[in-house]
């Protein structure tokens, strides 16, 4: 981490060497006052031995402490303090012992420390009885100066993990952000898809009504120039339908049984338009559970059925309708009579193709619609989960 990020852009490299001079300055002063007490013309020699052995720990060992602080670990650091001790030892040693080839004043400050790390040879200075009266001088003489270094280093690791903590909680802020901004799309994507489904479901239901009602209108219109006394209780029933058609189809579901109900006086126009020409059977079960079910689901398939059935020929026409719902399973079954020696009717038409364009759209996977084509009849098998 650079020095900027930790002090501020003010520590420049020129900064950092004045600083550096200023502290050795003040740690020289430290040991010049600290041995003057000991009197003698020769403690140059032990300024100069502390001065060493700080300066080498202090551009040697200390950038080792601060990966083991970083890394949180303290036997190293243990280790280390052990082995600087040693080292402490050892050049004191040498710097005495080169001492005694001066003219001591006997009895002197100088000439008792001399003597104390002397006095044994070299294996003496690591007796235990030597130990408190040597390690206290460590501590206050190398620790010291090495003290600030370690503050400063304890206080840029505190900087790191506050940088990085920082850093990591603006990084889970713009995960979050980017997570929100993504459901928001999706969201908004969800509710587009919504409206589209929607409206493409109102454009399919207008084009079904106007289909029916061209159908029926038709129906009437052939009743009326027949002078059919049933026609007023025709028109009644298409009244009935067309409030249906107005008023329930709009919303997104209805209840069955108003569907079926219309699917009911369907049937009985269909009955009344072709009285006893062709033999229509209709076995619609009451439904007494509410299921819903989209509106004008069904009707296309029974349109479909006159279609191909008695419209195109009358000869042998026939058409049965059933529904029942088992375990919530609604299943719709639509068979007409086919006379394929009989002229086709005109492909094309909105009826088939928008239902199965409704049933992809509002149940997708909770359908299954078959439909069998044969030599005389054309069935129609639908089972809707409701």
């Amino acid at each position: 981490m650079r020095s900027e990020v930790i002090w501020g852009k003010w520590y420049t490299p020129f900064v950092r060497v004045i600083v550096h001079i200023i502290f050795w300055m003040l740690v020289f002063f430290t040991y010049y006052f600290t041995y003057r007490r000991l009197g003698g013309s020769y403690i140059w020699i032990l300024v100069a031995k502390e001065l060493f052995v700080t300066t080498s720990l202090f551009y040697s060992g200390i950038w080792l402490i601060s990966k083991w602080i970083e890394k949180r670990k303290v036997l190293p650091l243990i280790i280390f303090i052990i082995l600087s001790y040693i080292w402490w030892l050892n050049i004191t040693y040498f710097a005495c012992d080169f001492l005694t080839d001066f003219e001591l004043k006997e009895g002197s400050g100088i000439y008792k420390y001399v003597k104390f790390f002397t006095s044994d040879g070299y294996f003496g200075i690591y007796r235990l009885k030597k130990f408190p009266g040597a390690f206290p001088d460590f501590l206050t003489l190398v620790s010291l100066p090495l003290t600030p270094k370690l503050v400063k280093h304890l206080i840029v690791q505190g900087n790191k993990m506050l940088l990085l903590e920082k850093n990591q909680a603006e990084l889970e802020l713009e995960k979050a952000n980017l997570e929100l901004k993504t459901t928001n799309l999706e969201l908004d994507k969800a509710n587009l898809e919504r409206d589209n489904l929607k409206m493409e479901l109102e454009i399919l239901k207008s084009q079904i009504s106007p289909h029916f009602l061209f159908n029926t209108l038709n129906s009437i219109y052939r009743l009326a120039e027949k002078g059919e006394p049933s026609t007023p209780n025709t028109i009644m029933k298409l009244s009935n339908m067309l409030r249906y058609l107005l008023y329930q189809t709009n919303d997104d579901k209805i209840f069955i049984a108003k569907e079926i109900q219309f699917l009911n006086d369907y049937l009985d126009l269909i009955q009344i338009r072709f009285g006893n020409n062709i033999n229509l059977n209709f076995n619609i079960e009451k439904i007494k559970e509410p299921y819903r079910i989209v509106p004008l689901m069904l009707l296309p398939f029974i349109e479909n059925a006159i279609k191909h059935g008695p419209e195109r020929s009358r000869a042998d026409a026939w058409i049965d309708v059933s529904l029942t719902i088992d375990a919530g399973v609604l299943k719709f079954v639509v068979a007409n009579g086919v006379n394929k020696s009989s002229i086709e009717p005109p492909k094309g038409g909105i009826g088939l193709k928008n239902v199965n364009r409704r049933l992809e759209l509002r149940y997708m996977d909770r359908y299954k619609l078959d439909i069998l084509d044969n030599l005389n009849s054309y069935t129609v098998v639908l089972e809707i989960e409701l």
